[in-house]
């Protein structure tokens, strides 16, 4: 008990879960605070908490903490104050029928009070059934009143009618007062120090002096005033016991359910910003389907593809002209920061004009319109979204002081948009129409925006057009049927569709001239109205915008506000999730009139589950059984036998609550006592069974002891025969003596003693301390506690009226003859007694419920929140690396412009692509429109994926695919730290480990290939070096990896040979020392890097065929324009496999190749043979 009332008692603190002792402690713990936070005022006590604030805590001032926890208490007491109505209700009733011979005032005050109670009642049910404002503000006020007003009407009936009495016990009304005493503890809803100082104090006090002082004459009046006493406190005792235990069980609620609030509050931050990751990134109603599916079983034969046809989709390139020729004069970090802040105002121009961002290639950025959300108005935010991409382009002509351009085309027609593979998931378009508008940029003209007539057939005259001729400068496009145009004018400006439907959009566009010049149409834009905060802004606002957005002391004040909104977003949940809901009235529907869950599982549970300390209600029954020794000592014949028979239950009840509430000390007992307990404990029918074997002890000593020694008093010792004949000749019923052998009778009236006190009526008023101690047993449920309270109630009751009539009946002679007998009188309080702590009994195992209700549902919440964060996670880590999605889950208070960039100095660059592929693919019926081609290859794909997850591979990063081809690498990894002295084969057998991944693509495309009957082969290309690795258009992040490493492993694939694997010559260098074995192509033309001497790989060797050592002499010198001759005229270059040519050819460039030797900026997709579906 102790223990729980320091828990329930130290100085109410509540912070981090935890009870302190004083604030002390705090004002280290502010000092640790994250600066970033607003600090609270110098003497608030704050409250912390598990971090929502990105690594922060949840700071709460003290009085606010304790303030809710108050209110929150409180509420959950209130529940009980009905039941304290309803014994005080049955007690005047009581007061009304029993004693029949009392005067006509007495009855009036007491029909008086019954008036006021169901006053009561009534007030307190319509004030809350009812909707209205006003009611249900005055219902609130009420609660607060009801509880004093109670207590007080409570003390006031009690006062009259002992003072109107014209006879007077201290008996009397025992019962009442040692009920009355325990239930202001238990149900009246007022504050501890309240309740203690002042309730506790008065009702003890009047309780105890009042029948005192207004007794009538007693010889042994201050016996019966010091039993009394005994009596009274030992039943505030149990109430003060019961009241610490649900007290510091409603705060252990209170304090998990606010650690809970803030892990879940902790999870859901990070699960927002994992979802707002994921959805910049994929589609909603891809990423919601596949969230769905993660981790379900399938039994279908190929695996999930998230694939879906649209149809009338514009489809917009753009491409950079001439940034290459600039990527000579820039660091490749440079110009992946340069691109960066380019695409990152794409992408505020792609929000405006509702347009979906597929992809970045390289220097290239395409979009489309109309999918998946279909919108008749798609080619005309294409058009516009086009004509602000070459505006925007002003930005890299000022910063890189280049004539740099924009080159953009739009095509309209179907697409199967979705993703492939298992991992690194990009949203992506394919179709043969998606090939179309490549060539449509690819055919374009700087600085201008190029349609096909499909896309013209959708403009609906909003923009003036003329022929460009494309066709015949594309032979894609002929062989097409296409004729292409170039926007010259607006006719109609562009007018924000975020708040009209698409039906309505060309209704409402505001009629505004602006003329575009072929030559010159960025100087000629007209008012944009976008969407959200950029409703009112122009292009040149918008893409000034993120400047402003920079600004430290603005970003300072939004993450102080943001702050002190989330405190009081907390806060406010908090009080929703504990104070505001009515737990009480929500657990009606869950369980049923028994109180027992409807949910088998969850009644389970609950039968399994403890709370802490809920043992220690035990040491009622056994403070009980040792007051029964005291107070008998006071006001009952001191018999031997009747000390024996008190006495001997001591032991079992002694041993059984021992054994019980030992684990509640596990820092006092020795180790292998707690251990037993908890072993005793933890099965429910043990702990069960001896709460029950308690509760019965307690209750048949008491009848024993009337049975066999009181019921013996009435013997010539005490009583003489003449006073005992006058007093049994009032009834005759059959008394024990008529059962029981002579002889035992004679040797109990020898064991007797002589002192004439007959008071038996305390043995009644006693059974009620008994019932009290049983209805606070936390291990039994209300059934079996109304079962053994009514029982032995009944059994009592019996025993008073028919076994111990005679008794009684001398105890009414010294009252004067009553004219209801003393023995119905406490039989009925007995009863009163019985009913009310049965309902009580009722009220505490459904407080007990509440409670556990409320704790599986934050447990049920913060898991269904951490599902929800595994799962965005899981997918988010499929979207991005490991180490990328950290970045930006963490950085929550990031510029969505901010860059991110990594520069590796060794990395390994893996192409692998199927340039048969495209042969395979067409968009017949018979397959779908293509999307059984792509479920094909979204199972090589898949395959290839699965080989990152085996444990040899996992330092292989997949970087993207692109169509049909495959782009890894590996030493890009943080925690990677190799000397830069280190041996070849230390520092390279991450590519050595590339290598045989490479081998097994072929080994899994083969073993495809023979069960789909296919001949697919794969063409790769190898290459190593110093890369940057980063993440492009912040808002929609898009992670890749640039360089001339990039860029010459594309080259090594793209003119390699179908089945081969083709590598440089410093790669082969280096690749030797692990024994693979190469042959010598021969010099190879390279974009950007002249002519190359290339080898194959052929296998691996057991022996090594380089010498280390002049392997290292070749690796670091440099390969001379003579060696480069000599070699040639060496090797045999092989004849390439004739490969039919790809379906569409990303980028044709306009820089010629001829020797120059610039550091161009690459992502492996700047090649004339890669493509789409390639």
């Amino acid at each position: 008990m102790q223990e729980v009332k320091a828990a329930a008692t130290s100085s109410g603190n509540l912070e981090n879960g935890q009870l302190t002792a004083s604030p002390t402690s705090n004002k280290v713990e502010r000092k640790k605070i994250s600066s970033r936070i607003r600090q609270p005022p110098e003497g608030d006590v704050v409250a912390g908490g598990i971090g929502i604030t990105g690594g922060g805590v949840v700071i709460l001032p003290q009085h606010v903490l304790n303030e809710l926890y108050h209110n929150y208490s409180i509420k959950q007491r209130r529940s009980g104050l009905k039941w304290f109505l309803l014994a005080a209700v049955l007690f005047n009733f009581w007061t009304i029928c029993i004693p029949w011979e009392q005067e006509y005032a007495i009855r009036m005050i007491n029909c008086t009070m019954l008036v006021a109670y169901l006053a009561l009642i009534a007030l307190m049910h319509i004030s809350h059934q009812s909707e209205k404002p006003a009611l249900r503000r005055f219902h609130h006020s009420l609660l607060t009143i009801i509880p004093r007003a109670l207590w007080f009407i409570s003390m006031l009936h009690f006062a009259f009618y002992v003072m109107l009495q014209s006879s007077i016990s201290p008996r009397d009304v025992l019962g009442w007062t040692i009920l009355i005493n325990f239930l202001i503890y238990v149900t009246l809803p007022l504050p501890l120090i309240f309740l203690g100082l002042v309730v506790g104090f008065c009702t003890y006090f009047n309780c105890l002096s009042l029948p005192v002082g207004f007794s009538r004459p007693d010889p042994l009046i201050s016996d019966q005033a010091a039993a009394n006493a005994v009596l009274i406190a030992t039943a505030a005792l149990i109430g003060l016991l019961y009241y610490f235990m649900g007290e510091a069980k409603q705060k252990r609620a209170f304090l998990e359910a606010k650690k809970s609030l803030e892990v879940k509050m902790v999870i859901e931050e990070q699960s927002a910003e994992q979802e707002r990751l994921l959805l910049s990134v994929l589609p909603k109603h891809v990423a919601i389907k596949m969230r769905e599916d993660l981790g379900s079983s399938s039994s279908e034969a190929f695996k999930k593809i998230y694939m879906s046809r649209h149809e009338n989709v514009s489809i917009l390139y753009a491409d950079i002209v001439g940034f290459t020729a600039i990527s000579s004069t820039y660091s490749a970090q440079d110009l992946v920061k340069m691109l960066n802040e380019l695409f990152a105002r794409f992408d505020r121009l792609a929000e405006k004009y509702q347009q979906l961002r597929i992809k970045i290639l390289g220097d290239c950025y395409y979009c489309i319109s109309g999918a998946p959300n279909e919108r008749p108005d798609h080619a005309v935010l294409c058009v516009h979204m086009g004509l602000s991409m070459v505006k925007a382009i002003k930005y890299v002509q000022q910063k890189a002081n280049s004539p740099v351009d924009m080159r953009v085309g739009i095509h309209t027609g179907a697409v199967l948009a979705g993703i492939l593979g298992q991992r690194q998931w990009q949203f992506d378009v394919y179709s043969k129409d998606v090939e179309l508008a490549n060539k449509m940029e690819s055919s374009g003209k700087a600085g201008r925006v190029h349609i096909s007539d499909k896309t013209l057939t959708f403009l609906n005259g909003e923009f003036e057009v003329e022929p460009a001729f494309g066709e015949k400068r594309e032979e894609l496009l002929r062989i097409a049927g296409l004729k292409t145009y170039f926007i010259t004018k607006v006719v109609k400006p562009f007018a924000s569709p975020c708040n009209l439907h698409p039906d309505h959009v060309d209704a409402n566009r505001s009629p505004v001239d602006s003329n575009i010049s072929s030559n010159d149409n960025n100087d000629n834009n007209e008012n944009f109205a976008g969407n959200d905060t950029d409703a009112t802004l122009d292009d040149e606002e918008l893409l000034a915008q993120s400047a402003v957005a920079n600004d430290h002391d603005v970003t300072a004040n939004n993450d102080d506000e943001e702050e002190q909104i989330k405190l009081q977003n907390f806060k406010q949940r908090l009080k929703d999730e504990l104070v505001t809901r009515d737990g009480h009235e929500n657990l009606t529907k869950d369980t049923n009139i028994f109180l027992r869950f409807k949910n088998p599982q969850l009644e389970q549970a609950y039968a399994v589950y403890r709370e802490p300390y809920s043992s220690l209600p035990l040491l009622a029954a056994l403070l009980v059984q040792c007051i029964d020794v005291l107070y008998s000592y006071l006001v009952l014949p001191r018999s031997t036998l009747h000390f024996i028979n008190i006495a001997a239950p001591l032991v079992p009840i002694a041993m059984l609550v021992a054994v019980s509430i030992a684990e509640s000390f596990s820092g006092m007992l020795p180790k292998f006592f707690v251990d037993i307990s908890k072993r005793f404990n933890d099965i429910s029918f043990v702990r069960e069974l001896a709460a029950i074997i308690i509760a019965l002890t307690i209750g048949l000593s008491n009848v024993i002891d009337m049975f066999f020694f009181v019921t013996f008093v009435r013997t010539e010792h005490i009583v003489s025969e003449s006073e005992f004949n006058a007093t049994a000749g009032l009834e005759e019923m059959p008394t024990v003596e008529h059962i029981l052998p002579e002889s035992f009778v004679k040797q109990m009236r020898e064991a007797v003693p002589t002192d004439p006190i007959l008071y038996p009526s305390y043995l009644s008023n006693y059974s009620i301390l008994i019932l009290i101690a049983i209805a606070v047993i936390a291990q039994l449920t209300h059934l079996t506690k109304i079962v053994l309270l009514l029982s032995i109630a009944a059994l009592h009751c019996f025993f008073n009226v028919c076994i111990m009539q005679d008794l009684y009946a001398l105890e009414d002679s010294l009252a004067h003859q009553p004219t209801i007998s003393t023995r119905y009188c406490a039989s009925g309080l007995l009863l009163v007694a019985a009913l009310s702590l049965s309902f009580l009994a009722r009220h505490m195992d459904h407080e007990d419920r509440v409670i556990f209700k409320w704790k599986t549902e934050v447990a049920e919440q913060k898991e269904t929140a951490n599902d929800m964060r595994q799962r965005n996670e899981a997918l988010v880590y499929n979207v991005l690396p490991v180490h990328v999605a950290e970045h930006f889950m963490k950085n929550t208070m990031r510029s969505h412009d901010d860059l991110y960039s990594q520069s590796y100095s060794e990395v390994g660059v893996l192409f692998a692509s199927m340039p048969n592929f495209s042969d395979f693919y067409s968009e017949e019926t018979v397959n779908n429109q293509g999307l059984e081609c792509l479920r094909f290859l979204n199972e090589v794909i898949s395959d290839f994926d699965a080989l990152l997850e085996l444990p040899q591979f996992q330092d292989i990063i997949k970087i993207k695919t692109i169509g049909s081809t495959y782009m890894a690498a590996s030493g890009i990894s943080l925690q990677r730290t190799i000397r830069n002295d280190a041996i070849i084969t230390e520092r390279w057998s991450h590519l050595a480990v590339l290598v045989e991944f490479a081998l097994e693509l072929k080994h899994a495309l083969q073993g495809i290939n023979e069960q789909s009957f296919n001949h697919f082969v794969l063409k790769m290309g190898i290459n190593h070096g110093p890369i940057t690795a980063g993440v492009i258009g912040a808002r929609k992040p898009h992670y890749d990896i640039w360089g001339n490493t990039v860029n010459v492993a594309s080259r090594m694939e793209s003119t390699g040979k179908a089945g081969a694997i083709q590598v440089t010559e410093e790669t082969c260098v280096i690749l030797e020392q692990f024994g693979y074995t190469f042959l010598q192509r021969g010099l190879v033309a390279v974009k950007g890097k002249g002519q190359l001497m290339t080898y194959y790989l052929q296998g691996k060797s057991e022996s090594r065929t380089v010498e280390p050592k002049a392997a290292l002499e070749r690796y670091e010198s440099e390969t001379t324009p003579e060696r480069q001759g000599v070699v040639g005229q060496k090797c045999t270059i092989d004849k390439e496999v004739d490969i039919k040519k790809p379906l569409l050819v990303l980028k044709t460039h306009e820089i010629s190749m001829e020797g120059t030797t610039e550091s161009g900026l690459g992502n492996g997709t700047i090649g004339e043979s890669q493509s789409l579906l390639e």
